[in-house]
């Protein structure tokens, strides 16, 4: 039995103690004084969740802060990612981006105070790390729509909250200070292993409590220092000895190690206005800007079948019927020694202002917003080696073993490579460029306007309400490409010493270093620059605008059926859609412009209902959940751009593009869940779903007039309609699931146990969904089959301690691929273990003050990646292992 499933066996049984308890709880204040008890820390956070989880109409999760500016994790994403169906994947070793129920995280919103947010990706996903966790005050996610929320999700909606200072009713003020240290230590010399986090925040009452104001600040400084292996691709047809024809060899690989400085700037302001119990006004302000520099050194090397690389001393191993290269020397080869430099910068704003009225049973709501959101980077790339291409300087000795389990190969190579008298500035691979750089720009902007009227009602209606919404969504993209050359007719050049650093130590992979120089210092003395293909950068140039009205209404439940209460809504949203894209057409070097969109309308009906079961099983509700949900397409997906050529042999147009005529995904959503509540801080749930994708979006050959398309060729097309292979509607499946959620106080069980508790969800998820269309095997990107989180916690007498375990079964994920482009990648299971112990002063002279010491990914769990498909025989190749180190905090905090 699962740590989980025990803990949730052992509150059942616990019910009817902990009933009696209560009962004798209540019997004594009868007696007596009652005295509150004020619980603050792990505990109260549990209690809060569990109180809004209860008390929603909708089927949800939700997160608290444990105290003002104190959520219960080092991010806003590690904290989401605990909750029942919802996970991580970690990019750059912070978890960043969150699926629920095992689908991507372009299928989920995320809202900010109920409103929907820009992101800095390319697409819709938010990235969390974008949301410093001391200026969020409670998370909910919503896994069954809610007709008021005009911005829901496919897979579920995400509304981070910050605080109401009206609702704290005292003037608090909290300081924060970390000390941070990356176990990995400083794996390239102009970095650092040690970081800090500072953050501040004030909330005040003013004017007999009708004015409210809170102000936080958070700080981070984060270092990152990342050892990574990644092979580049495998295959048969390799210069082996005579026998050894099927056996499946590396045809490249990379060793790294990167290191990042990350720095983020949050500002969250409130300025909240009820001069009478009619009225409220709320004013709120969210900043956040994000600074990423990494230096990355490291050797890669090419050993495919066009090369002349060869082998001596082969060693071969069997997987799953494929023989597997995993050992020998390389002949031939010419490594490449990589120094570079990347720099990121994100910035990320939204405004809102929220009026409400109420008088006489009615409430009117009126909400503007704007949010934007601009990434800019710079990523560069040197080279460096023996010689050019083809020069025949090569390592003839490069010894290598390669484990077919997890863990890092062994390589040895037979040359110096941190001596720069050997190793110098060329184009070793021979792609034509000595050096490259990107710059690409991310731009997104959305304004909104909502109004809104409920009208409270008596009866098995509750209450009446609607509204509409009003929304303008821009997004644009562009992707500046210079490459660069080495002066002096691109002869290959020696780096001075006074650019030489330090080398960079690659032993945790067997390279014992490789020469590592300042990489803008080299590229200003040593290159000139020159744009690269037009070709390229103007498929990267496009722009999407999006203008969607919504209009709702929503009927408030509250009636009886038979001797059990049931409270809910019924929900009706009626959503158009206008959309339009631009992008460029690209035909051997002629380009031109090109312009689409659609219009459409989806109509969206939503049930959510909550069975009081009390007079059957104590405090159990019963919640049953039916809707159709949209996810609008993802953005890339929606750009104009077109590449196309005529075919010579049969003069007919082909190419391949986006779609910016694109609807949504499309699906029909049913849930089932059962809660039983234990006190205030104990609870089981179980829960089932389904949802049945109507359709779904995957490449497809399609026909397209490339009418007006430019044609520099000679070629005389036969007609004007081709095939375009871009994104399009298509077929569907199913997502299904199942969810196990608990928590358990101890002292329920035994009073000594007071101040022990643990808390716990387990899910498990299948799909029929052909991402690739029918067919195909690849799997849906972001599902995983188990999911489970699992922490054992202790507070007391102003001490405590937490350890957590997350695991997440192997998935296909979205990565950043080559030069910061879309790609996919398998990623193997991952269990990662945090832990959290504090001390807080509860009295006398330092009473607010609190110690914390922090271990997140105590276990450096390894993200491990295999190859997209397999072998004939079924066995996957291993792609990519990276280890991030552990994440060590060490700080106090302080409540005035």
């Amino acid at each position: 039995m699962t740590p989980i499933a025990a803990a949730c066996a052992v509150m059942a049984f616990a019910a009817s103690p902990a009933h009696a308890q209560q009962q004798a709880a209540q019997a004594k204040a009868e007696d007596g004084a009652v005295q509150e008890v004020v619980v603050t820390g792990i505990r109260r956070s549990i209690e809060t969740s569990m109180a809004i989880k209860r008390d929603a109409d909708a089927i949800v999760e939700a997160v608290t802060a444990e105290d003002i500016g104190k959520l219960p994790d080092v991010s806003i994403a590690e904290s989401i990612a605990r909750l029942a169906g919802l996970t991580a994947q970690r990019v750059e070793g912070r978890a960043q981006v969150i699926s629920i129920r095992g689908l991507a995280p372009d299928f989920s919103t995320t809202l900010l105070n109920g409103r929907e947010q820009v992101s800095t990706s390319n697409n819709r996903g938010a990235e969390y790390d974008q949301y410093p966790s001391e200026l969020i005050n409670g998370v909910t996610v919503y896994k069954t729509p809610d007709a008021s929320l005009v911005s829901g999700g496919l897979s579920g909606t995400v509304d981070l909250q910050t605080v109401r200072p009206l609702d704290v009713r005292q003037r608090t003020v909290v300081l924060n200070v970390r000390g941070e240290h990356n176990s990995n230590g400083k794996l390239n010399s102009n970095t650092s292993a040690n970081g800090n986090r500072l953050s501040a925040s004030y909330v005040d009452q003013f004017l007999n409590n009708t004015l409210g104001v809170a102000v936080g600040y958070a700080h981070l400084d984060s270092p990152g220092q990342q050892k990574e292996y990644k092979s580049w691709w495998w295959g048969r047809d390799n210069k082996l000895p005579a026998g050894m024809e099927d056996v499946v060899a590396l045809k490249g690989a990379e060793v790294t190690a990167s290191s990042r400085e990350q720095k983020r700037d949050g500002l969250m302001g409130v300025i909240e206005y009820r001069p009478s119990k009619e009225f409220r006004t709320t004013l709120d302000l969210y900043y956040s800007e994000f600074k990423q520099n990494t230096t990355m050194r490291g050797m890669m090397w090419n050993s495919h079948q066009w090369s002349d690389v060869t082998y001596r001393d082969p060693v071969v191993e069997t997987i799953g019927g494929t023989r597997l290269l995993v050992g020998g020397k390389l002949v031939n080869l010419e490594p490449i020694v990589r120094n570079d430099y990347n720099q990121r910068k994100d910035k990320l704003c939204a405004l809102g202002w929220n009026n409400t009225f109420k008088k006489d049973g009615w409430t009117l709501i009126g909400d503007l917003s704007y949010s934007t959101a601009k990434r800019r980077e710079e990523v560069l790339e040197t080279y460096a080696g023996l010689g050019p291409a083809g020069s025949h300087i090569t390592d003839n000795n490069f010894e290598f073993h390669i484990p077919t389990a997890s863990g890092l190969p062994t390589f040895t190579p037979s040359f110096n490579y941190t001596d720069p008298k050997i190793i110098k500035l060329t184009d070793v691979g021979g792609w034509g460029k000595d050096a490259d750089m990107h710059h690409p720009v991310v731009k997104d902007e959305l304004s909104s306007a909502k109004f809104s009227a409920r009208k409270e009602l008596d009866g098995i209606f509750r209450s009446l309400e609607g509204g509409v919404n009003f929304s303008k969504r821009e997004k644009t993209h562009a992707d500046t490409n210079n490459y660069w050359f080495l002066k002096n007719g691109r002869a290959p050049a020696t780096v001075s010493s006074d650019l030489l650093q330090p080398s960079t130590s690659l032993s945790f992979a067997g390279i014992p270093a490789v020469m590592s120089y300042d990489v803008l210092g080299v590229l200003n003395k040593y290159y000139d620059k020159q744009p690269a293909r037009p070709d390229d950068q103007a498929l990267q140039d496009w722009g999407v605008t999006e203008k969607i009205t919504t209009a709702y209404a929503k009927l408030g439940i509250d009636a009886d059926i038979g001797p059990i209460p049931v409270r809910g809504a019924l929900g009706l949203q009626a959503v158009n859609v206008d959309q339009k894209s631009r992008g460029a057409t690209v035909n051997a070097g002629k380009l031109g412009t090109i312009n689409g969109g659609a219009d459409y309308t989806d109509i969206l009906p939503s049930l959510n209902l909550n069975f009081d079961l009390d007079k059957y099983l104590s405090t159990t509700n019963l919640r049953f959940g039916a809707a159709k949900t949209v996810a609008r397409p993802q953005m890339s997906d929606m750009r104009a751009g077109i590449s196309g050529g005529v075919d010579s042999t049969t003069r007919m147009w082909n190419g391949s593009g986006g779609n910016p005529n694109l609807e949504p995904w499309r699906a029909n959503s049913y849930d089932l869940s059962m809660e039983k509540y234990i006190g205030k801080r104990s609870y089981i749930a179980g829960a089932l779903w389904y949802k049945k994708l109507q359709s779904y979006i995957y490449n497809q050959q399609t026909a397209f007039s490339f009418a007006g398309f430019p044609n520099p060729s000679a070629v005389i097309p036969i007609q004007d309609i081709g095939t375009l292979n871009r994104p399009a509607n298509g077929t569907g499946g199913m997502v299904k699931g199942v969810e196990l959620s608990g928590a358990l106080d101890a002292g329920l069980l035994w009073a000594p146990l007071e101040g022990f508790g643990v808390t716990g969800s387990m899910s498990g998820t299948e799909s029929s969904i052909h991402p690739n269309g029918p067919g195909t095997k690849e799997k849906l990107p972001g599902l995983s089959g188990v999911v489970s989180n699992f922490t054992v916690y202790y507070e007391k007498d102003g001490y405590s301690a937490r350890a957590s375990r997350r695991y997440r079964s192997a998935y296909r994920g979205e990565v950043t691929g080559l030069f910061a482009q879309r790609a996919f990648s398998e990623i193997l299971a991952e269990r990662q273990i945090d832990l959290q112990l504090g001390y807080a002063i509860e009295e006398g002279r330092y009473k607010g003050l609190s110690f914390l010491f922090q271990v997140n990914n105590l276990n450096n769990s390894p993200y491990q990646t295999r190859q997209g498909d397999p072998f004939s025989g079924g066995s996957y190749a291993p792609e990519r292992y990276t280890t991030y180190g552990r994440q060590i905090l060490l700080g106090l905090n302080y409540k005035l």
